[in-house]
């Protein structure tokens, strides 16, 4: 059985189903997931929708003989979203019969009649002065190379930081692949702790033909100083041109975060991703594993939740939502997960900060738990996603309950003080018409939707503090008639930069993540044969290196702005390794933004030469790297 679709300039998805059983089936729906809520146009009725859930039946009687074709249409449901590229066709598609059975259908990739997109020429760069990525503060080439063809060895006294620090790189080396880096019959590598106060990031690396020196005083200035020597070693084919780097970052919180929720990754993944950041000298993982379609964490206070949502499909409590198909497919992550992770991710000096994601975004949570809305609501708030119902009600006890047991708890699975609230997207009409929030707002003199969601993400960031945390959330939790969240809370600011900015001005740390650079869901380019979405943006590799995360004519805000983030969302997401051409090449760019100074960090064409060296590094971990445009 197959489903064969095609679009065209007015956004109608013509589909047609061709069966091949071998017996008449009748009273039969097609089942698979968009990236949005969809209406029927022709040929079809809607049965049933969940978010980007589908259930769709024919339009007349009668059945489906072997070779017949039931042909009908359907468009996204909202007329912001339409067909851009691949990914916008039906994903995880199967046949639902009448007696229950379920039947796999192959659907093929979605077609562009009309196609005019152009296939992008890759960049050639500029030979780059040094082909290190990020690009150090400070590069002094001399005369001559180092040949590193039998690798490095380490030669004197250590501190047992050294030693800590030798024993993280060699596992991470030969994880990779690079057994032959450290060796007895290798170079010289040297450390000398340097008296002066350096940075805990700020390392020296001289190189010189016959011995290589570092110098640091911390764990990390060494960590990045070895990391440093790795990628030229291998981007210069052994032979290391001479010279010194003095180097240190930029910024204090270089990220990435990862969707977990939208798909589920294997711990091998995520452990995969953590080892590529270490190269690339991000510091901070932003674990993404609760939202609408799962509650992905296992808990000991409510373990209902990761049980009943972390699979779906057919049959499961929420449906093949973004491919999920008739499944059941996904996963949850134990205590044993998390440590494993967190332990691998501080050996590499990357701390983990989760997300708890609230108020909204909660639909998952609400399926298992509905007791945390208020019964007599009748908002009927609709996310931007398509979920009815999906925010949790501040004014029901039963939240606070809740919360006071999950956070707690949580905070003590991670090391990492920060604890991310979520805070997002919240429904147009959410509390309107709900009797116990009317009288939250007379308790508490709270005069709107925006006062409620203040006061109510003020009390979560309290139980954070209490359970030894510090509280962070997206940026709209900075709104508010007294000032939004506070409480040292650290905002994230994702729509753009300038919401970002005016957190700064209000006092927050902020972290910059402005979804027009730096969400790397965005499609690369506008080509239909792409993947991702667009609602934000095309992002290229340039579109994430062409930006300063700081205004130019208020330098002063750098102070509070304290580093940025690359996000990465699942939603096109089918199966891990998809998210190797969605990260790189531009998880590359990030870096660069996120270590340079603005004097050092390179233009496009020195760096897509850089980055084209870099695919040596991409080979080395089998990690596939979309064309640089």
């Amino acid at each position: 059985m197959r489903l064969i679709t095609e679009t065209d300039s007015d956004g109608v998805i013509s589909a047609r189903f061709v069966y091949n059983g071998s017996d008449e089936i009748s009273e039969y729906r097609i089942c698979f997931s968009l990236l949005s809520k969809c209406s029927t146009v022709s040929g079809c009725k809607l049965m049933h929708q969940f978010g980007g859930y589908v259930e769709l039946a024919p339009d007349h009687s009668g059945g489906l003989m072997n070779g017949d074709e039931w042909n009908f249409s359907f468009k996204y449901g909202y007329d912001r979203h339409a067909p851009v590229n691949v990914s916008w066709g039906p994903m995880g598609t199967y046949l639902k019969l009448a007696d229950g059975q379920t039947v796999d259908v192959n659907s093929e990739p979605l077609k562009f009649l009309n196609d005019t997109s152009q296939m992008q020429t890759r960049l050639s760069g500029d030979e780059p002065a040094l082909r290190l990525i990020p690009h150090p503060n400070s590069w002094e080439q001399t005369a001559g190379k180092c040949n590193l063809s039998d690798g490095i060895n380490f030669s004197g006294n250590f501190s047992e930081t050294v030693k800590n620090v030798i024993s993280s790189f060699d596992s991470l080396t030969k994880r990779l692949g690079f057994q032959e880096f450290l060796s007895n019959q290798g170079v010289d590598v040297c450390f000398e702790n340097v008296d002066k106060n350096f940075k805990e990031e700020e390392y020296e690396l001289i190189v010189k033909s016959h011995q290589i020196k570092i110098r640091a005083s911390h764990y990390m200035g060494y960590f990045y100083a070895l990391i440093s020597l790795l990628q030229l070693r291998q981007i210069y084919n052994a032979l290391v041109p001479c010279g010194q780097i003095k180097d240190l970052p930029r910024f204090s919180w270089r990220g990435q975060h990862l969707d977990c929720a939208r798909h589920y990754y294997e711990v091998e993944s995520i452990l995969r991703l953590l080892d590529l950041m270490a190269l690339l000298k991000l510091n901070r993982f932003h674990w993404h594993m609760i939202d609408d379609e799962s509650f992905r964490l296992e808990l000991k206070s409510f373990p209902e939740l990761a049980q009943s949502t972390g699979m779906r499909g057919n049959d499961c409590v929420l449906p093949g939502v973004f491919g999920g198909g008739k499944g059941p497919t996904g996963g949850t992550y134990s205590a044993e997960d998390v440590k494993m992770i967190v332990d691998h991710a501080d050996s590499l000096g990357i701390s983990v900060m989760p997300e708890i994601e609230i108020p909204a975004h909660a639909k998952a949570l609400l399926e298992v738990i509905p007791e945390l809305r208020d019964p007599q609501d009748q908002s009927y708030e609709e996310s931007v996603q398509g979920y009815l119902e999906n925010t949790i009600n501040p004014a029901i006890q039963a939240t606070w309950n809740f919360l006071e047991k999950i956070i707690p708890e949580i905070k003590n699975m991670f090391p990492f003080e920060v604890i991310h609230l979520g805070c997002d997207e919240m429904p147009q009409k959410i509390w309107q018409n709900s009797p116990a929030i009317n009288k939250l707002k007379e308790q508490e003199g709270l005069e709107s939707t925006e006062d409620v969601q203040e006061w109510t993400m003020r009390r979560a960031a309290g139980i954070v503090i209490e359970a030894g945390g510090r509280p962070a959330a997206w940026e709209e939790a900075g709104r508010g008639n007294n000032g939004g969240i506070g409480q040292g809370a650290l905002l994230f600011s994702w729509s753009g930069k300038e919401p970002g900015f005016e957190a700064a001005k209000d006092g927050y740390e902020v972290v910059m993540c402005p979804a027009q650079h730096v969400y790397f869901d965005m499609a690369h380019t506008p080509e239909t044969h792409e993947k991702g979405v667009n609602w934000a943006a095309f992002v290229s590799m340039n579109d994430a290196l062409d930006w300063d995360p700081v205004p130019e004519n208020e330098p002063e805000l750098e102070q509070n702005i304290i580093g940025i983030q690359g996000e990465l969302w699942s939603e096109t997401v089918i199966k891990d390794n998809d998210f190797e051409t969605m990260l790189a090449p531009r998880i590359l760019a990030l870096s660069e933004v996120a270590w340079s100074v603005p004097h050092r960090k390179r233009e496009l064409n020195e760096f897509s030469g850089a980055a084209g060296y870099f695919d040596k590094i991409f080979d080395q971990l089998n990690w596939r790297c979309h064309e640089l445009v």
